[in-house]
């Protein structure tokens, strides 16, 4: 599918173009095209369900074409895979594995797993040196009160609402507020969220009242003082955006996103914890994307997009693009560029 240049040592130089989400939603198209005949709706579902929202868009159509030679059309409307064997091994190249072992040692991710798994994950690394350290970025416009990721304690509650989450199982929780008051509660897990810019996990949870009503609150992970376990269940898994669906903004942020420089991938993934919609702009290289946010996570939205540079132009609302502009400005004039750049609307 894609070119891959390989170095000296047979490393490809961009390994995160093996086994990329793309790669995987083609080989489940071409796993089910070799054992029958696929419709191109069913091709588009399959792209749909295993990829991102963009993916029937740009995989799709270079399938049907012939652009990638992998399917063969047996009738008017249905394809079958020309692949005479299954999709190769997933085998692991030593920069992929050092990659891993890079982000092993991120303490965020150290979050997910147990010390045993912890454990394995780093005897079956110790023979590769990690691709980069920690060490070796400097991140800027974000605040410095980042959540205790390394505390035992911290990790312990997010271990505990990670398992209920799974489990769909109510949690008993003593909460310090932002008013420094303690609340004794039992919540229902349903989500968490990270915020890039504040270096915070956000939980998601429903409490239900006697009367039987439900609400959606949202409990910052490091001010939980104590968690424990109920033996209450919830029957089935609670849909979040329903509960949160009245704190949008009434106008979605509007983007259009070009295909330069992978831009339009990139942005699907940083942008998939948003409820959005994206759409190809007929006769151009470029996409429309609508996302809808929570207005309190205005700012770090608005981080975000300016993240991408040239590549994202945001079309509205004025509002949000009044403050890219302003934010824009003032960048430059602290690296004292041309006055004329500042008001670009190319953002």
């Amino acid at each position: 599918m894609t070119a891959i240049k390989a170095t000296e040592n047979h490393e490809p130089c961009l390994f995160s173009e093996l086994y990329t989400c793309y790669y995987q939603v083609v080989a489940r198209i071409l796993t089910k095209a070799a054992r029958h005949p696929l419709s191109r709706r069913q091709i588009e579902d399959l792209a749909k369900e295993h990829g991102y929202d963009e993916s029937a868009l740009l995989l799709v159509p270079r399938l049907i074409r012939g652009d990638w030679p992998f399917l063969e059309k047996v009738s008017p409307d249905t394809y079958a895979s020309r692949l005479k064997y299954p999709p190769f091994p997933q085998v692991l190249t030593r920069l992929q594995r050092s990659w891993l072992k890079a982000l092993l040692s991120d303490p965020r991710i150290r979050l997910f797993f147990t010390d045993e798994e912890l454990s394995s994950f780093e005897k079956l690394f110790s023979d590769v040196p990690p691709l980069y350290r920690t060490s070796d970025f400097c991140f800027f416009d974000q605040y410095k009160d980042h959540d205790p990721f390394s505390s035992v304690m911290y990790r312990e509650h997010m271990q505990t609402i990670l398992s209920a989450i799974c489990e769909r199982r109510f949690l008993s929780v003593s909460y310090l507020s932002r008013k420094e008051n303690i609340l004794a509660h039992t919540w229902l897990p349903c989500r968490l969220e990270y915020g890039q810019r504040d270096g915070k996990f956000r939980l998601y949870a429903m409490a239900v009242r006697k009367d039987g009503r439900q609400r959606m609150d949202v409990l910052n992970v490091a001010r939980i003082l104590s968690v424990k376990k109920t033996g209450s269940l919830y029957p089935s898994f609670v849909d979040v955006d329903s509960f949160l669906d009245h704190d949008l903004s009434e106008e979605p942020l509007v983007l259009e996103i070009s295909t330069e420089r992978n831009a339009l991938e990139r942005a699907m993934l940083h942008f998939s914890c948003y409820q959005k919609q994206v759409e190809r702009l007929k006769d151009s290289n470029t996409y429309r994307c609508t996302i809808y946010y929570d207005r309190r996570w205005e700012t770090e939205l608005l981080i975000q997009v300016l993240s991408f540079g040239p590549v994202v132009k945001v079309l509205g609302p004025e509002a949000f693009l009044k403050q890219v502009q302003e934010r824009v400005a003032r960048q430059a004039l602290l690296m004292d560029l041309p006055s004329h750049l500042s008001g670009s609307d190319e953002w």
